[in-house]
């Protein structure tokens, strides 16, 4: 028998999972770990052995539903590129650019969808939270969900950033200040906007703050082509274009932060 959901709604009646989706859970539960890492990476939802994202997340809450390592392993991997797919970042051209970047609110969007799940996930490690009842009954509503109050914040930041011409935030201008604060026999700056500066760089969201930590402070080239040298590429598990991307967000919302401290 699979587990029963605990959440119950405002009348008391508890959360159930569709049949299709306990159907689903009991036949996994009777093939072996090595049938359902053949099942796994399916994307198709029309592939018979496509697993429901729904039984994906209920594998990850209850480790001991395989009871496999690898099993839970390649089933939260899954299941997070299933969530990364559901915030889709649409490529745009950049002018003087090779390559096609990224619109920078559909990347934040994205980091904060995936970062508020897998809040909630570590949150039902500690303690089991009935927030992710619901995913395991409507993961695709519940991640709709998700997505919209994460684009109010952003978009509502988004239209404040507009406001200020791309070509008129000094970049050079905060680069050379970050670089400038590195350590004893540099160029020193004012002391008033380095505080400024530190407390700016302190409130970034954890990912640009480590970009730029890691490319102004620790001097880590963002990708190296020689396998023995230590990239931020390899220290984040991220590709080029995404480190590239927190950057070059963190250093536009040094400019805004900072500009706001002078208005």
């Amino acid at each position: 028998m699979i587990i029963p959901l605990r959440k119950q709604t405002a009348d008391g009646t508890p959360y159930r999972r569709p049949s299709v989706i306990e159907d689903a859970l009991i036949r996994l539960s009777q093939q072996s770990p090595e049938e359902v890492l053949q099942r796994l990476p399916i994307v198709d939802s029309n592939d018979s052995g496509y697993v429901p994202s729904e039984c994906l997340l209920h594998m990850v809450r209850r480790p001991d539903f395989m009871n496999d390592e690898v099993v839970l392993e390649e089933a939260f991997k899954q299941l997070r590129q299933r969530v990364l797919r559901a915030v889709p970042v649409r490529p745009r051209s950049i002018a003087g650019a090779n390559s096609p970047g990224e619109k920078l609110t559909e990347l934040d969007v994205r980091d904060a969808v995936l970062d508020k799940f897998q809040d909630l996930l570590l949150s039902d490690r500690t303690e089991y939270d009935e927030r992710l009842d619901f995913y395991e009954c409507r993961f695709n509503k519940a991640l709709d969900t998700l997505r919209a109050d994460a684009r109010k914040p952003i978009f509502r930041e988004e239209s404040k950033r507009s406001s200020v011409p791309a070509d008129d935030i000094p970049i050079e201008e905060i680069e050379s200040a970050v670089m400038r604060m590195r350590g004893p026999g540099e160029e020193e700056i004012d002391f008033l906007y380095r505080s400024k500066l530190l407390r700016a760089i302190h409130l970034l969201p954890p990912d640009e703050r480590r970009v730029i930590e890691l490319y102004y402070f620790g001097d880590f080239p963002i990708e190296s082509a020689d396998d023995g040298e230590m990239s931020i590429v390899k220290i984040l598990g991220c590709v080029e274009k995404t480190v590239r991307n927190r950057r070059d967000r963190g250093i536009r919302k040094l400019y805004a932060a900072l500009k706001e401290e002078c208005d």
